[in-house]
Formats: structure tokens, sequence, C-alpha cells
């Protein structure tokens, strides 16, 4: 298959990331549900991400522009730490002062779920050493228990953060639109990793898997211990 060149090829990238980052991010309902065949999916576009890692890469280096860099830095707002936790703690302290016991408790649920992402994610970065696409290596190059970032690509912490903490908001929020925002969000970081040359396309894939399975489990192991419904 050839590389796609030009807007068509530009277009195709980013439509495929949306599918990729999103797939997983539907809130579940407050009952039984089979969560089958959106993990499927998932997993299919997965690797799919990992067969075209490289030519996506290309599409994406090859259309950079001005206009485009600036609008990608406001990933690096929503998808940090440094902006994701004191904004967490900001909402709870303000919640509690204001006596809104229910969205402090809510915003406490939400920041657990995130914190148990960032952790599952600093533990495997290093672990599975994976190289960054900007070092000109093959994708599948992995130098395990690094201390070189050359080789932290994968998980990709940005696509961990966004992907955990806006799944927790929808889950909480169980509101259609919410759960849209959070879709848009998550691609929004997840293509502007790519972009950025710092992750391949399926690090992002993976990393919104992630994200969004630590955070359900997260959110629904504290519902039942808190008695949530």
């Amino acid at each position: 298959m050839m590389l796609l060149r030009g807007p068509d090829g530009f277009w195709l990238f980013l439509l495929m990331l949306p599918c990729t980052a999103g797939t997983a991010q539907t809130p579940p309902e407050r009952g039984s549900v089979n969560e089958a065949p959106r993990w499927e999916v998932s997993s299919a576009l997965l690797a799919m991400s990992l067969v075209f890692d490289e030519r996506l890469r290309s599409v994406a280096l090859a259309h950079r522009t001005r206009t485009l860099d600036d609008i990608a830095a406001g990933a690096d707002v929503i998808g940090t730490a440094g902006h994701i936790v004191p904004g967490l703690v900001a909402t709870y302290v303000v919640s509690r002062f204001l006596g809104d016991r229910s969205f402090a408790s809510a915003t406490l649920r939400v920041g657990m779920s995130y914190a148990a992402a960032d952790a599952v994610e600093a533990l495997l970065k290093p672990a599975v050493g994976r190289t960054r696409p900007y070092t000109g290596r093959e994708p599948l190059t992995f130098r395990p228990f690094s201390a070189n970032d050359d080789f932290h690509s994968f998980p990709s912490a940005h696509v961990v953060h966004i992907s955990s903490l806006a799944s927790a908001i929808a889950i909480e929020a169980d509101r259609p639109w919410v759960t849209v925002l959070a879709g848009v969000a998550m691609t929004y970081v997840g293509v502007q990793r790519v972009y950025r040359n710092q992750h391949w396309s399926s690090d992002v894939v993976a990393s919104g898997m992630l994200g969004v399975g630590v955070a359900r489990a997260t959110m629904a192991w504290l519902r039942r211990r808190d008695g949530s419904r």
C-alpha cells in the first residue's frame, strides 16, 4: 500500500486517530453491559496502528505547519500532570469549601482514577523501553529498563493522563455530551503526540486503552466501595 500524500493523506491520519482514542471511552451503563465489542474494535485498531506506525508518522511530519504547531500546543496543557493535578486539587478544595460534598466525592474518585492510571504508566514506561520515533530506529526497537528518555515511547504519559481523566469524568457525569467532549480531548492529545514525533500511533492507541481501562476499573471499585450507583 502506498503512502497517501497531500491533503487526503493527512485527513486519513486525523480520521483514524479519533477512532483509536475514543473507542473505549463511552461510560458504562448503570447496569450490566457487554463491553466485548468495544475492546475488540480497540484491539483491531491497535493492530492496524502497529502496521502503519511508520507511514502515519511520515504523513504527520509531511504536514507540519506553524498554524498546526500553535494548535498542538494546547495538548501540553490538558495532558500533563502539572496542569491536571492542580486543577483537581483546586476543584476538590472549592467544592468542599462550598459544602458540595457530592461534587467533592466525585472529584476525589476522578482524581484517584487518574492517579492509578498514572502510576501504571510510570511503571511501564521504563520497563517496556520502546524507542521514540524521532530516534530514527525501527518502531519495534526496545531497550527495557533504560533510563534514556529516547526509549520511553510507551506508554504516552499525555495520552494516559487525558484518557483516564476524561473517562472518569464521563462516567461521573453520565451525559452524552460529556462523553463526546471526552473523546474529542483524547483524540486531540493523541494526534498531537504523533504530530510532535514523540510517539508512534500504536503508542497512542495502546495508551488510550490503558488509561480508559485503568480508570474504568478504578471507578467501578470506588463506586462499589462507596455504595454509589
